[in-house]
């Protein structure tokens, strides 16, 4: 079977696949929104060490996705796809390494071939590559790191590499992170080896030492208010207690569940995968073994339970699905199926290259941040109320598509008050408060109409100051 020719057509779909959706859509509130705002914030301010969200410091998470938005906005300006972009790329990394790291591991380039074939046609994966979210750009340092750990034996200079991409990992992902260094020790307890200190301590100081800093920094600005502000997002997030408390020990059976509805066809083929490696002799390959376990244990016992937080685990997933489909699919069956299947992704992947499904996640929102952003000036703020709820999906989706920063009501009571004292010119209310509060109540005029929400500008007594 030619590989090679099967891995750059599998390249170049995959470059399509990558890059074709960011043409079109936008962007949600959660998680899209809200870091391409903090990403123009950081041009806006010329700070790139301390993010901002409303005009306030944002000390929840390491800085590395907005880092790489704010470098792209600044070369290619702002816009939904290049917010995008970094998901995008990396996940073409991704399924390039795949290729690689299959065929180190296995010494076959059937294996690499079959595990690329997996991973690009992994639906749940490429959703989340077109998103603009830390769950791909993850999943490539991770998948750089694991890389860069199989040279090792080889080269202990690797082990640098190793540590400068687990830094990568843990500057977008401080907790997550936690997985590549229990992975790689535990790997080298299986292999009975030992890695040579003079490359291994630099490595782990280089996989520590720029988020440590940039901690530090922050702790050195903002002292025990920034460890209040982290600490409440690791129990609301990380180790917070949940309800009901017995969902504490349930974390394992969630994932698996999540896992089995929605990982296929491969499933069986990965479960297939996990068996041919235990019962194998290669230790070199407990390696995939270790990464998805350490991965399924740390999203098993955290308090957020969603399956993307998984995907660092789909490039092992990917290569077990090819070593199952190996041993149980005889090579003949394999070449054939290969040539079938190939053309019939390349003819899908065009089909939706040339007609995207596009899905407007912000589309009641766009025309009021516009409008809102029109009716004021550089520096004003804009009342946000939305039936007292901590709507921070629109919240993000206004301070991306608008360019004000919002006073936040969350309460009848914040709203009527925000009105009586005008504390703003312009606000955004849902109908229903805009009917209660406003709408034959005060001088007003409206700017803007969409969907549940409307906004308006408070006019003075005076008589004509709101125009016609």
């Amino acid at each position: 079977m030619n590989t090679r020719r099967y891995f750059w057509i599998l390249a170049i779909l995959s470059a399509i696949l990558a890059i074709a959706p960011l043409r079109t859509g936008d962007l949600t509130g959660y998680d899209d929104a809200q870091y391409a705002h903090i990403a123009k914030d950081i041009l806006r301010t010329g700070d790139w060490l301390v993010l901002h969200s409303n005009g306030e410091p944002a000390l929840e998470n390491p800085p590395l996705i907005e880092w790489m938005e704010a470098s792209l906005f600044k070369v290619f300006g702002f816009s939904d796809g290049v917010a995008r972009l970094p998901s995008a790329l990396c996940g073409l990394g991704t399924i390039l390494l795949v290729y690689w790291l299959a065929r180190k591991l296995t010494g076959d380039s059937t294996t690499a071939v079959l595990a690329m074939f997996v991973m690009a046609a992994t639906l749940y994966f490429l959703k989340y590559m077109a998103r603009g979210m830390t769950d791909v750009p993850f999943t490539f340092f991770v998948l750089c790191a694991v890389c860069a750990w199989s040279l090792t034996e080889d080269d202990p200079r690797w082990y640098l590499a190793v540590g400068a991409c687990t830094a990568l990992a843990q500057l977008t992902r401080s907790m997550m992170g936690l997985a590549l260094p229990a992975v790689f020790v535990l790997h080298l307890i299986v292999t009975r080896r030992r890695p040579p200190l003079r490359y291994a301590i630099p490595a782990l100081v280089l996989a520590y030492l720029p988020l440590t800093l940039w901690y530090a920094y922050l702790i050195h600005l903002f002292g025990a208010w920034f460890l209040t502000v982290h600490s409440t997002w690791l129990r609301n997030e990380v180790y917070g207690s949940l309800s009901p408390a017995w969902r504490r020990y349930t974390g394992a059976i969630e994932y698996a569940w999540m896992l089995a509805k929605s990982y296929w066809p491969w499933l069986p083929a990965t479960i297939a995968g996990i068996v041919v490696v235990v019962r194998g002799r290669d230790r070199r390959l407990w390696l995939l073994i270790l990464w998805v376990a350490m991965i399924f244990i740390l999203c098993a016992t955290a308090r957020s339970r969603v399956l993307r937080y998984m995907l660092p685990a789909y490039p092992a997933f990917s290569i077990l699905a090819a070593l199952g489909i190996q041993q149980f699919v005889p090579s003949r069956c394999l070449r054939v199926g290969l040539r079938v299947a190939t053309p019939v992704l390349a003819l899908s992947v065009l089909v939706v290259a040339a007609f995207p499904r596009t899905h407007f996640e912000a589309a009641e929102i766009r025309p009021i941040a516009r409008a809102a952003t029109a009716a004021t000036s550089a520096g004003e703020r804009v009342a946000f109320y939305d039936d007292g709820e901590p709507r921070f999906d629109e919240d993000n989706q206004m301070q991306w598509y608008g360019d004000r920063f919002l006073i936040r009501l969350f309460s009848q009571q914040d709203l009527i008050g925000a009105l009586r004292n005008r504390r703003a010119r312009v606000f955004v209310l849902d109908k229903n408060a805009y009917r209660a509060y406003v709408a034959e109540q005060l001088s007003h005029q409206v700017l803007a109409e969409s969907g549940h929400l409307i906004c308006f500008r408070l006019c003075k007594p005076a008589p004509g100051e709101c125009g016609s």
